[in-house]
């Protein structure tokens, strides 16, 4: 008989999301810290670059380019810019999409008003409820030349040794620069409305405030966050962002 045991292989555990509310009220914070994140894909999975394509539709906001000082926010062409531009004090917006081996966590930050700690944790989840119904192709189109101009940007050796070196790591061989871009290639908007339809639709988020926050902590039920990501629910008293 061969010889078995039973310890747990080394390396062989992995990593369970735990879905959660946290609020940390600090009135000594300028401004107030938004958090809206979910279970996402790990390196080895094929929505892998699906997802580095969705952080890029989601893009980077900015008061000083993208608030409506500048530009018409209904006439942008990102679905997230829209909603934030009518919040006069939303400071900040990023996408995160952190992927490892085997596991991933994406969502979007936000810094702002406390005035708008409502709405800014609204905007972490209707609109990736709202790509798994409808998503413009201009939004793909865009963010697939800015993913395509990361490739082409000079980069110094020290970034390009810590890319390679976590590829080797973590997938145990080279990804070229050329076949991120294939792949890229034929996502359209049929995939990002599926791949958000199976990960962010009736999910189960992790929010996190940190900062003046009472007007979101005062509800304290997971069950009243978790009812945003599905797109059905129209009920008014029902949305954070009103």
């Amino acid at each position: 008989l061969p010889k078995s045991s039973g310890a747990t292989p080394a390396n062989s555990e992995r990593p369970v999301y735990t879905p959660s509310l946290l609020f940390m009220r600090d009135d000594e914070m300028i401004n107030t810290n938004v958090g809206v994140f979910y279970d996402a894909p790990g390196l080895k999975h094929p929505d892998y670059f699906g997802f580095e394509l969705l952080k890029r539709i989601f893009g980077t906001y900015n008061i000083d380019k993208n608030s409506e000082h500048l530009n018409d926010c209904t006439k942008q062409y990102n679905a997230m810019h829209t909603l934030l531009g009518d919040l006069p004090d939303v400071t900040l917006h990023k996408a995160h999409y952190f992927a490892y081996s085997d596991c991933g966590l994406f969502g979007n930050y936000f810094f702002g008003n406390e005035v708008f700690t409502r709405m800014m944790t609204c905007c972490g989840f209707s609109v990736t409820t709202l790509y798994g119904n409808y998503i413009n192709e201009v939004e793909i189109f865009r963010a697939r030349n800015k993913l395509y101009n990361e490739l082409l940007a000079s980069d110094s050796v020290v970034g390009t040794l810590h890319t390679i070196g976590n590829q080797i790591l973590q997938l145990n061989r080279r990804v070229p620069r050329s076949e991120v871009a294939k792949r890229v290639a034929h996502i359209d908007g049929y995939h990002i409305k599926n791949l958000c339809y199976e990960w962010f639709y009736d999910a189960e988020p992790s929010v996190v405030n940190w900062g003046p926050c009472e007007s979101t902590a005062s509800f304290g039920t997971y069950k009243y966050y978790k009812i945003h990501t599905m797109g059905t629910v129209t009920s008014m008293h029902h949305a954070l962002y009103f």
